[in-house]
């Protein structure tokens, strides 16, 4: 049997189908940005719930397609945070789409699937509406959502960035032996590739590589390294959070993985627990 999961995102609506031994079969992703409407005006406008419709009835024809009758529709902060959440809600159901929009601390729990036998690590995943970051401190985990996702800040005025960050460091400085950082998802990736950079990253050479990709054009950004153009904005935004975590955490190491909250939802959705 395979499993779908499709993680409605804040900049990225995107699916993973998992056969049954948990193995990734294939990926998809569509750049629907929510987080434009929901961070800017507090709801989704119709025409984006038409195009947001419209690409999920795309899915499930895919999933029928191929015989997944196992498909978990899960949102996050975009739509935890929308005014008309429950018109959404409604719309999707009335389309046979079974819709479930997950907190950020149970969004923040899911990371631990990941990191809960690597001691003393950070895992962070830097959405487009909230970072949730993992710590496992001796064997000991904590999880939390933050409302600091990249698309997010584009949108928040100076003064909520500021407190919103404050709390990101108050939280972090509680930890002292956090050496190896993993970060999730696209934007640690970019920087990756735009630096030719292939595996981890040691801390003291970071901020070297975001001023270099900094100082690349977007053109050459998008064109020559592939760096898809609807994260153009936004990987600056998660490049500064990455190095004030790195910074407060003062940890030695940073590496990417396409490991994602997906991963972690179709274990906890096979024990039941989601």
């Amino acid at each position: 049997m395979n499993y779908a999961i499709v993680d409605i995102g804040s900049n990225a609506i995107k699916y993973k189908i998992f056969n049954q031994n948990l193995e990734l079969v294939e990926y998809y992703r569509h750049p629907l940005r929510l987080g434009r409407d929901v961070f800017s005006k507090g709801y989704l406008e119709e025409k984006t719930i038409q195009d947001l419709l419209t690409l999920l009835l795309k899915y499930k024809e895919i999933f029928k397609k191929n015989n997944i009758e196992n498909v978990h529709y899960i949102a996050t902060s975009a739509l935890r945070d929308t005014k008309n959440s429950q018109e959404i809600t409604d719309l999707l159901k009335d389309n046979d789409i079974d819709l479930k929009i997950i907190s950020g601390d149970v969004e923040a729990s899911l990371l631990s699937e990941f990191n809960e036998t690597k001691i003393n690590s950070a895992v962070i995943d830097i959405g487009g509406g909230s970072l949730e970051i993992c710590i496992n401190s001796n064997n000991d985990i904590y999880a939390k959502s933050f409302q600091l996702g990249a698309v997010r800040l584009l949108n928040l005025k100076n003064k909520d960035k500021t407190f919103a960050i404050n709390e990101l460091r108050v939280w972090l400085r509680q930890f002292n032996s956090i050496k190896h950082i993993y970060g999730l998802g696209g934007n640690l990736r970019a920087l990756m590739q735009a630096n030719s950079v292939n595996g981890p990253i040691d801390s003291s050479d970071f901020d070297k590589h975001v001023s270099n990709y900094l100082s690349i054009d977007n053109g050459v950004l998008i064109n020559e390294y592939k760096i898809p153009e609807d994260r153009i904005d936004i990987i600056p935004e998660a490049l500064n959070l990455y190095s004030l975590i790195i910074k407060e955490l003062k940890a030695d190491i940073i590496e990417n993985s396409l490991w994602s909250i997906s991963d972690g939802m179709v274990k906890k959705i096979l024990k039941d627990q989601l």
